[in-house]
Order: structure tokens, then C-alpha cells, then sequence
């Protein structure tokens, strides 16, 4: 067989056995990737608010909405009390959380919808920040014994109109924020350098209990913490409206500091990708 019979060889098995499956692996996968990739690199924050109600007994100056649009706070106190954010130390700001009262809410949405996908890490699509924090009531010292958490509902909506809520989830609860992920001091009075992932959900499943900070960072695992969502409980492919309210027959009141769109983790959409050649092949060899 001469050379250039035997580079026609050549490319015809690649061609039939390698790009052929690539390319009709791409025309499936096409359609949902395109969505997720969409989803990885949009703004993960809510974008407008659409209504506030105070509700009896929200905290005084803790009455503007439009904090909780944007990235949660990393830093809080400055000019008073200035200290990194962790699950010992909560935001606490006038220009940094919103406080929602007995019957109050606060409705917000998002430009880019939040979808239930699979990629996310824990199926978490959603995370919500308040200002709980970690505390020993015996001792106060930092040890995560137990979270001061004020609670309030959570309901979400993919046109603003059919609400539906989150069971069993507060609102201003698990998991408090963490701002940096190389702090040794859970009070520390300077911002630390590495920031973590906003847009990360803590695994629920972790024992937080009798934890220092240290333990806690180690946890969390990169991430800065939050209410962790799973949309796909009730029932809904993708929401655009979030809603948070606290019951007129509650006792005090929940602070809200912002929102974010889960990402999937980095490789998951390439694995995908991967998986859906793959499948391919597999169908081909059958």
C-alpha cells in the first residue's frame, strides 16, 4: 500500500471513528449546553427589586431593599466595629442588610433565571444570605454550638404570579456567611485575601456543631455560605421571582443581605460534553 493510500486509511478511521461521533455529539448536546454555559458566565445576583413591605417590627434604618441586589458582604462595620464577615461575625450595616418584620416581604427578580440544574453541586440552585451567625450561649465563645437564626419563608416563582415555598428552610438561617477562606481570627478587623464562593453552596449535610473557625473554613470548602435552595422540590424547571416573608404571627425579626445563582462546578458542563460522546460511541458499537 503506497503513502497516500494509507493516509486515506488513516483519516477515514479518525473520521468515522473519532470526529463523526464528535460532531454528532455536538448537534445533541448543543440545545442544553448552551443554556448551562449562559448560566455559568451570567450575573448570579438578583437584579431588581420588585416590592418591600417592612412588615411590625423590622429594625429601624435597616429599611432599604435594594441592598440585597449585588454580591453579599464580605466586610462589615467600617467606621464602627470593622470586621471580615464569618459565621461568628454577620453583617450588620444599615447600607449592607434589609430587615423584614412581622407580615413584611421582600420580592425580588433576577434578569437570568435560575435553573434546576443537575450540575450544581449538592442539587442546590439558589442561596440565600442573611445575618446568622455561629455562638456558644454558655461560654460566647467562637464555637459553632448553636446559630442564631431568625428564620422567615421562602417562596419562588418563574413568572411572579404561582408561588411556590421551600419546605422546611429558614430564610435567615444555615449556612452563616463566610467572606474569606485564609482568616485565623473569626473577628478579624481586616479583610482577608482570599475570597470564597458566593455562588458555592455549602454541603448540607456537613456537622457544624462544636466547630471553630478554622474547622468551619475547612467545611464549607471554598464557599461563602447561605441558604442553600433546591428548586426542583417544588416542582419548578427554572424560577425568576424570589420572596422572602416573615409570618405576622413571628416573634421578631430576619435581615436579608442578597442572593445568588448556584454555578455548576468548573468541568461539569465539559463532562457533560464528554459523557454525551461517550453515549455516543457506545450506541455506535453496538
Amino acid at each position: 500500500m503506497n503513502a497516500t493510500c494509507s493516509a486515506s486509511v488513516v483519516f477515514s478511521f479518525v473520521r468515522s471513528n473519532f470526529i463523526q461521533p464528535l460532531l454528532c455529539a455536538i448537534a445533541v448536546l448543543a440545545p442544553a449546553l448552551v443554556p448551562r454555559l449562559a448560566h455559568a458566565t451570567s450575573n448570579p445576583w438578583a437584579d431588581q427589586v420588585i416590592s418591600f413591605t417592612a412588615g411590625v417590627g423590622a429594625s429601624s434604618g435597616f429599611s432599604n431593599p435594594a441592598v440585597t441586589l449585588g454580591s453579599p458582604e464580605r466586610f462589615t462595620g467600617e467606621g464602627v466595629f470593622p470586621g471580615a464577615v464569618t459565621p461568628f461575625n454577620s453583617a450588620f450595616g444599615t447600607d449592607e442588610i434589609v430587615s423584614i418584620g412581622r407580615g413584611g416581604s421582600l420580592v425580588v427578580r433576577f434578569d437570568e433565571p435560575i435553573i434546576n440544574d443537575p450540575a450544581n453541586p449538592f442539587g442546590i440552585d439558589l442561596l440565600i444570605f442573611g445575618n446568622s451567625f455561629f455562638f456558644d450561649p454558655n461560654t460566647f465563645e467562637p464555637i459553632a454550638t448553636t446559630i442564631a437564626s431568625d428564620g422567615g419563608t421562602i417562596e419562588v416563582s418563574a413568572d411572579g404570579v404561582d408561588w411556590r415555598t421551600i419546605p422546611n428552610l429558614a430564610a435567615d438561617g444555615l449556612f452563616p456567611t463566610l467572606g474569606y477562606s485564609d482568616l485565623t481570627n473569626p473577628f478579624q478587623s481586616t479583610p482577608g485575601n482570599v475570597f470564597t464562593d458566593f455562588t458555592r453552596p455549602v454541603d448540607p449535610s456537613i456537622a457544624w456543631q462544636g466547630m471553630d473557625l478554622a474547622q468551619l473554613t475547612a467545611l464549607y470548602n471554598g464557599s461563602g455560605g447561605g441558604a442553600g435552595v433546591d428548586i426542583g422540590l417544588v416542582g419548578l424547571t427554572q424560577v425568576s421571582f424570589v420572596r422572602i416573608s416573615l409570618a405576622s404571627t413571628a416573634t421578631g425579626n430576619i435581615e436579608i443581605d442578597g442572593f445568588s445563582d448556584v454555578v455548576p462546578a468548573p468541568g461539569s458542563l465539559a463532562l457533560l460534553g464528554v459523557a454525551g460522546v461517550a453515549a455516543h460511541r457506545r450506541r455506535r458499537l453496538k
